[in-house]
């Protein structure tokens, strides 16, 4: 079992949870990620690491509450227990040779891309981070962001705060003037992903993706996660569990994962909803007793 040391909000559907886990906080780096089970019959579900503190052997997490285990693991309160925590799996976010980096996330990618981006600054790198959000209420991590960036930018679709557009318009300004990144990294919504992946083509920019959000099984024994990928010897099949979750954005195939990716939309949508009414009966349930 393992203890859930705090939790914070980030937002109405987005938390923060710090697990103690002292072997995982130990061995994980950025770009990784664990595997957990809520309780003895839950489902297994990858998050990706978003933090560990190796000191007091504690693990971060940052989930949005989209189905029914993310609506369990966030009725967890501090002090309680997950069942599993397995990590750190996958390949860790490769920084050697990389002195200037540009990193994109996109909503809860944001998650992902900020242990990257804390990791290129602790090694000394040049930080350039660019975080995109629909709108204000949904903006995460912003000073976490800022401590590690030695430029940093804000995008709302909306432009209810910082400024309006998407995450693209901001990096083809840089790069139209001239700027040279060792490496752009982006970590986002799949969409996100491959149109920030379509502007770094116009200018022949080297770009890593993380295709964490395609994830489900976490060992590469359901094939969710598989992935084609256009190399110069031809189509190649990959697994982003264990062969990722990052990669060369001009070889992903990108519309292939993002059909892939809507296969449970409407199955998570019911379970998330059943789980919701399960929850508010036993509140209601609770509430009656105690009158």
């Amino acid at each position: 079992m393992y203890r859930v040391v705090r939790r914070r909000s980030l937002r109405p559907t987005v938390t923060q949870l710090e697990i103690e886990a002292p072997l995982v906080a130990r061995k994980a780096k950025p770009g990784q990620f664990i595997i957990l089970r809520v309780d003895e019959d839950g489902e297994r579900i990858p998050l990706t690491v978003a933090g560990t503190n190796p000191e007091e052997g504690t693990v971060k997490i940052i989930f949005q509450i989209v189905g029914a285990t993310t609506e369990k693991l966030n009725h967890v309160p501090e002090g309680g227990y997950l069942q599993d925590f397995v990590g750190p799996l996958g390949r860790a976010t490769e920084t050697e040779g990389i002195r200037k980096v540009c990193i994109v996330g996109g909503g809860v990618g944001c998650a992902i891309a900020m242990p990257v981006a804390q990791e290129f600054h602790r090694i000394g790198a040049e930080v350039t981070s660019i975080i995109g959000f629909r709108s204000k209420d949904l903006v995460i991590l912003e000073d976490e962001f800022s401590e590690c960036s030695d430029k940093m930018i804000v995008m709302t679709d909306d432009g209810s705060y910082a400024r309006q557009g998407n995450v693209t318009v901001p990096l083809r300004e840089m790069l139209a003037a001239g700027e040279k990144f060792d490496m752009i990294i982006t970590i986002g919504p799949l969409i996100m992903m491959k149109f920030v992946t379509l502007t770094a083509k116009e200018f022949n920019a080297p770009i890593t993706v993380s295709m964490s959000p395609i994830m489900v099984d976490g060992t590469g024994m359901c094939g969710c996660c598989r992935l084609t990928l256009n190399t110069e010897e031809g189509p190649v099949m990959k697994f982003a569990c264990v062969d990722g979750p990052d990669f060369n954005g001009y070889e992903v195939d990108f519309d292939e994962a993002i059909a892939r990716g809507r296969t449970y939309f409407e199955f998570e949508r019911h379970a998330h909803e059943e789980t919701c009414n399960l929850f508010k009966a036993a509140d209601e349930f609770t509430a009656g007793a105690k009158a």
